[in-house]
């Protein structure tokens, strides 16, 4: 993973095992990351791995399956931000022989609002990348896996 890419609150895996990181400190000797539970630990940066994000994680975080079909899976998620009209969050898994492996949509209602407030991003495959996305879109949502 880059640097640029961790952040407090994400999800990777250090050494191995799932972590969600507390804090970061850049120091002389390296990058010093607490993750909850963990005593603060000077890292490599080859100790951090992403975790794919997966229908299973999807599902466990409230996300409903739309649809089903050969080329793809959908997945669906609404919520309601406050002042903001109801959100809309799709999710897409694509299968082989499609451009894209996966497609996050996100858009608030009604659906005419000419796409001034639409999402649309391509091959987040990621956790700590599903949840830039989402915070993107105004979603404060604890991601659990």
């Amino acid at each position: 993973m880059n640097a640029n890419e961790l952040f407090i609150g994400a999800h990777v895996k250090f050494l191995g095992k799932e972590r969600k990181i507390k804090s970061i400190i850049t120091k002389d000797t390296g990058i010093e990351i607490s993750f909850y539970g963990k005593n603060p630990v000077v890292v490599s940066l080859d100790e951090i791995e992403p975790i794919p994000l997966t229908p299973e994680i999807l599902e466990k975080n409230g996300f409903k399956i739309d649809k089903n079909e050969t080329y793809c899976k959908m997945y669906f998620f609404a919520c309601n931000l406050g002042k903001i009209p109801q959100t809309v969050v799709e999710f897409y898994f694509y299968g082989e022989g499609v451009l894209a492996d996966t497609l996050f949509k996100c858009w608030t209602k009604p659906e005419s609002c000419d796409g001034e407030n639409s999402i649309h991003i391509c091959d987040l495959k990621y956790v700590h990348h599903f949840q830039h996305a989402l915070r993107l879109c105004g979603i404060e949502k604890e991601i659990e896996l």
